[in-house]
């Protein structure tokens, strides 16, 4: 890294931060808002800040400033060094009061139920001054909201796929989805269910073009079964709880969520490639700030126990 030729860089972070709102907010006028600047302000550090890079940032599409390839590059830059400075100003912030400050968790519905509150009621035990921000949302908006140094770290399903490629991925236990009917369902009093039993009942599916759901698919391709034709498609932990526990229908879901909930019962069956990986998504160049350091400590705590608690109820270990 030649630092000396930094020191006669141009570029300078307001300019950063102004290339960021500019895309957020989509137009010159909404962005001059947000950073409470007038707009011919705001227009004069955009110039500063292409003169800086060397290319145009934006072009006017319409209504809407769009990022040009160069802006889009400078854009990824962008939201990791602001990501960094302001994680370094947590950083120094909490050298100072350790017992204050604030953690931001993004989490998928994977892990949600039994890693996160547990991992969160240690934690606010330890530092009860320290708060603790969740936010749910699709995978691909907490990734993107992890690299903009919006989240801290996210919790969630563990998978080698492209929108994780430049992340840190920490497995913490590996678990089964099982396929869950209320006490009552007929299905429990079948000697040995098999899916072409299952086929015929309602289902509550996972979400259309998502790996689980064509993981299920392919198991009843597999017998030469057509998947079940009365379903209901839900992404939502709720509205399969009530579905299964109150309309008699099928689902699948997380082993460690099937094992504590009082009004469903797994099924014997396992069903081929239905497992996950549930772990931490961290920010590969980015270091955490103390409190989220400490967070990321409990949740591998937790997680650990879930493993042993999850190799403790598998078939194997309970035919010992």
């Amino acid at each position: 890294m030649d630092l000396r030729a930094l020191l006669t860089t141009h570029l300078k972070l307001r300019h950063l931060v102004i290339v960021l709102a500019i895309a957020e907010q989509g137009s010159l006028v909404r962005a001059a808002e947000e950073l409470y600047l007038t707009q011919p302000a705001l227009s004069r550090a955009l110039r500063e800040a292409e003169q800086a890079v060397g290319a145009p940032l934006f072009e006017r599409t319409g209504r809407r400033m769009v990022p040009t390839p160069a802006g889009q590059a400078c854009l990824e830059h962008a939201k990791a060094i602001v990501g960094h400075v302001a994680t370094l100003r947590r950083r120094v912030d909490e050298l100072a009061d350790p017992e204050a400050g604030v953690v931001r968790v993004g989490a998928h519905v994977t892990g949600a139920n039994l890693l996160l509150p547990r991992a969160v009621a240690r934690f606010t035990a330890e530092r009860p001054r320290v708060e603790v921000l969740l936010r749910e949302a699709p995978p691909e908006a907490l990734i993107q909201e992890l690299g903009n140094g919006d989240l801290d770290l996210l919790v969630g399903r563990v998978t080698d796929h492209p929108s994780t490629s430049r992340l840190q991925l920490v497995p913490l236990y590996r678990e089964e989805f099982r396929i869950v009917a209320a006490p009552g369902h007929p299905v429990h009093a079948l000697p040995e269910a098999s899916l072409r039993d299952l086929v015929g009942h309602p289902w509550v599916v996972p979400l259309a073009n998502t790996p689980l759901r064509d993981e299920l698919e392919e198991n009843f391709h597999a017998v030469g079964l057509t998947p079940p034709v009365q379903r209901v498609e839900s992404g939502t932990p709720a509205t399969l709880r009530a579905l299964v526990a109150e309309a008699g229908f099928l689902a699948l879901m997380p082993e460690s969520m099937a094992v504590v909930e009082p009004g469903l019962q797994m099924l014997e069956l396992h069903l081929a490639g239905l497992a996950q990986q549930v772990g931490i998504l961290l920010p590969a160049d980015r270091p955490l700030a103390p409190n989220a350091a400490m967070f990321a400590e409990k949740l591998r705590e937790v997680g650990e126990q879930i493993r042993r608690d999850l190799l403790d109820t598998s078939p194997a270990a309970t035919s010992l």
